[in-house]
Order: structure tokens, then C-alpha cells, then sequence
């Protein structure tokens, strides 16, 4: 227990660092052998002048007998109020620790004991005259310290608080055991399991294609716009059996094509013209205008169980907003002088575009003599694959060379849409 001295404070000072003085002084003095004992003794005698008490004397070891090491006592040194000077030994080592402390020599020891004793004194004198602030204390553990006869805690921390995750787990636990249950277990990841991912957002879906992820398989699933692509029961292309064609009526294509001029898109799918004039077509009593046209390799319609190697659509809308695609078939033969003249100007690159010049275009020379057609309902042959379209398809295929046939697959190699089911509809054999 602390024990207060109602002292002056500066003699009890000044006589205890003289103590603490001599017993550094003679310890660095003394040899090795008996120091240890020397200096513990003194030390004892200063701790009883300061707090009244007796220590039983220190018996000497027998001739030849090596010296005992006795336990070096450590003091705290505090000043209470009133100035009041509390002497606090500090808690014995445990038998193991001192047992090191003994083996380490008689020089470490001596180190050892100077400088529990040293530093107190000094703290001691600089407190007696001003010069420092005493130690602070921690409110909370002062008086637990001081009832357990230890010294106050210096700088002492008020314990961490749970968080809500602890506050939970903690209830959890008491619960099971109160209730027998099995006492929950946090999975812990083994120490070499590498992070969790973190989950990205999903991306764009991919544009759609004629190959890969975005091909004929997936268009409906990559836009909610895109769903006919699926579901739909009059899609394009389709197989035409001649045999199952229903005839009539004989009505004929009217063409009215013009020279006129365009621009050549490469869009990284196909080769698309988009043309400017007036190039009209009049069928089932309309009238519908000319916008673009684009080549596909192989053709996508089947007549008979034939294919053919490229196909070219000649996309047309009347003035109510409806479609109508004539389709023209193309099989490996003479050079065609139509295909040249768009050849000249297609972009090498996807995304470029280039304008023909003026009246470059004669639609005309691209169509067959023979303008027969197989005629139904169909829908878009790429997304949206809108259905409605009427559909006429020219029995008659034209020619191309086979080195204009080369140039167009390298650029693309597939890109036409898969035969779709026929689904019940009427195909009619316009003759």
C-alpha cells in the first residue's frame, strides 16, 4: 500500500536521491563479485528510512560460496496533494524472470538495477523543484490502481467500443447457449484465399452480329427492342418450294430506276448504298421509293433447296411507312458492271463512307431480264426484325465474277441471317 509522508518535500528529496545517488556510485565502484549484494542492501536501508520499515539483514554466503542474487526492488515516486510524497514499490519479477536476469552476469545486473533507481530519483527532484508537471493519471483506473496497491496508469486509454456487428455476434452466442442451440461459428476465409471480387456492373450487351456472341442465336436477348428476333412468326429469310408456291396473280414489278448517286457505307457488318433520286417501284397498287441497298454473302434465301453465293437487297418504303425488299440473286459468272461500279467505292475501313458522284448509279443494269418473282410476308433480315415487310423475290439470279466474289468475302466472310421457319405462311409464284 502506498504510504504518505506529511514531510517537507525537498529534504525527503534531496535524502533519497542522495541514497539513490550512492547506490549508483558504488555499484559502478564495486567489482563484480558482492556488488549486487552491496547495493540491494543499501537500497533496502533507503526504502526504510523513507517509508519506517525494517528489512531483515542480508546473511553472507560461506567462504567460497558464490554470492546470492537477491531481487532488486524498483519504487515509483509520486507526489499526492498537499505534497504529500508516496514511495510505491513496484511488483516482484517472477521467479523465471529473474532467474535471466541472473544468468545474464553481474555486469548486466548492476546496469539493471541503476536504472529503475536512477530514474525515479531524477523524476523525483525535478518534481520537488518545479520543473516538470507531475504524471498524469487516467480518472477511471486511479482508484482501482491505488486499491491494489499498484501504481497509477500514465496515459491510460478508455477501452475500445463494439461495433453493432460485435454487439450482434455477442448476442447471437449468449442466446444459443441459453436456449442449448448450437453456438454460431463465423466462417473465417482460410489465410491464403485471395480477396473477393468485387461485382462489377454489367457492361453493354455486345452489338449484334452475324458471328460470336452477338450472332443470329442471341438477337433477342441482347435488346428488349430486339425480341421478334425471336418470337416472331413471319422472319426472313425462308426456303421457297417452288412446288408448294401458290400461283398468281401475274402482276408485274414496275420499275422506274434512274441514274442517280449515292454514298457507300462500310457499317463493319455489310456494304450499304444509300441512295439519292427518285427510284420508284409501283406494285399491289403503291408506289414506293428506293432508299438504300446491301450486299450479303452467301444470299440468305434458299429456293428449292439451292443456294446462292452472294444476295442483294433493295430496301423500298411508301408513303405510309411500310417496307417492301426486292431481293436479287447473284451466282458466280461473267463480271457484272454494276458490282464494279460500286466496288470503286467501298471504304476499306468499318465505319467509313464515301459519296459516288453524280448519276454514277443506274439500278437499272442490276436487275435480270426476266423479273418473275416469288412473293410473301416476311420480316427484317437483321434487329429489329421487324415483321410486315412484303417480300419479292426475282426468280432470275445476274452474274458476278469470281474475283469480284473474292473481293466481297474477304471483307465479310458470313454475314447472313440463318433460313427461318416458314410458320404456315403463303409464298405466291408471281409469273
Amino acid at each position: 500500500m502506498p504510504i504518505a509522508l506529511p514531510l517537507p518535500r525537498f529534504p525527503l528529496v534531496v535524502l533519497l536521491c542522495g541514497a539513490l545517488a550512492s547506490v549508483g556510485s558504488a555499484a559502478q565502484a564495486q567489482p563484480a563479485e558482492g556488488g549486487n549484494e552491496r547495493m540491494s542492501q543499501q537500497l533496502r536501508e533507503a526504502i526504510e528510512r523513507a517509508n519506517g520499515q525494517r528489512t531483515p539483514p542480508t546473511t553472507r554466503p560461506a567462504k567460497g560460496q558464490p554470492p546470492p542474487v537477491a531481487p532488486i526492488p524498483s519504487v515509483t515516486v509520486n507526489v499526492g496533494q498537499g505534497g504529500a510524497l508516496r514511495v510505491v514499490p513496484t511488483p516482484p519479477t517472477a521467479p523465471s524472470a529473474q532467474r535471466a536476469a541472473s544468468a545474464s552476469g553481474p555486469s548486466t545486473a548492476s546496469s539493471a538495477s541503476r536504472a529503475p533507481a536512477a530514474a525515479p530519483a531524477r523524476q523525483a527532484q525535478a518534481i520537488a523543484q518545479d520543473e516538470v508537471p507531475p504524471p498524469r493519471t487516467a480518472p477511471a483506473a486511479a482508484p482501482a490502481a491505488r486499491a491494489a496497491g499498484a501504481a497509477p496508469l500514465v496515459n491510460a486509454r478508455p477501452p475500445a467500443r463494439a461495433s453493432e456487428e460485435q454487439v450482434q455476434r455477442q448476442y447471437e452466442r449468449a442466446r444459443a447457449i441459453a436456449l442449448g442451440l448450437p453456438i454460431p461459428v463465423q466462417a473465417r476465409p482460410p489465410r491464403d484465399a485471395a480477396p473477393p471480387e468485387e461485382r462489377k456492373p454489367a457492361g453493354p450487351p455486345p452489338p449484334w452480329s452475324y458471328r460470336g456472341p452477338g450472332g443470329p442465336q442471341a438477337w433477342a436477348r441482347l435488346q428488349p427492342e430486339y425480341q421478334l428476333c425471336g418470337s416472331g412468326q413471319r422472319q426472313s429469310p425462308i426456303h421457297i418450294e417452288a412446288s408448294a408456291a401458290l400461283q398468281g396473280p401475274n402482276e408485274a414489278l414496275g420499275f422506274d430506276y434512274r441514274p442517280s448517286t449515292g454514298t457507300v457505307v462500310h457499317d463493319g457488318r455489310t456494304i450499304r448504298v444509300e441512295v439519292q433520286g427518285e427510284n420508284l417501284l409501283q406494285v399491289r397498287g403503291s408506289s414506293w421509293r428506293l432508299e438504300s441497298f446491301d450486299f450479303q454473302h452467301p444470299a440468305g434465301e434458299v429456293v428449292d433447296h439451292s443456294g446462292f453465293a452472294m444476295g442483294v437487297h433493295l430496301v423500298h418504303r411508301n408513303a405510309e411507312g411500310q417496307t417492301a425488299i426486292v431481293a436479287v440473286l447473284l451466282q458466280p459468272g461473267e463480271q457484272n458492271p454494276f458490282i464494279d461500279r460500286v466496288w470503286t467505292y467501298i471504304p476499306l475501313d468499318a465505319g467509313d463512307m464515301v459519296r459516288m458522284p453524280l448519276g454514277w448509279l443506274d439500278l437499272s443494269a442490276l436487275l435480270p431480264k426476266d423479273q418473275r418473282y416469288y412473293q410473301f410476308f416476311g420480316s427484317l433480315t437483321q434487329p429489329p426484325c421487324t415483321e410486315g415487310v412484303l417480300w419479292m423475290v426475282l426468280k432470275q439470279p445476274v452474274t458476278l465474277s469470281a474475283e469480284q466474289l473474292r473481293l466481297f468475302a474477304q471483307m465479310f466472310p458470313a454475314n447472313a441471317r440463318p433460313v427461318q421457319a416458314l410458320n404456315g405462311r403463303i409464298v405466291r409464284d408471281a409469273q
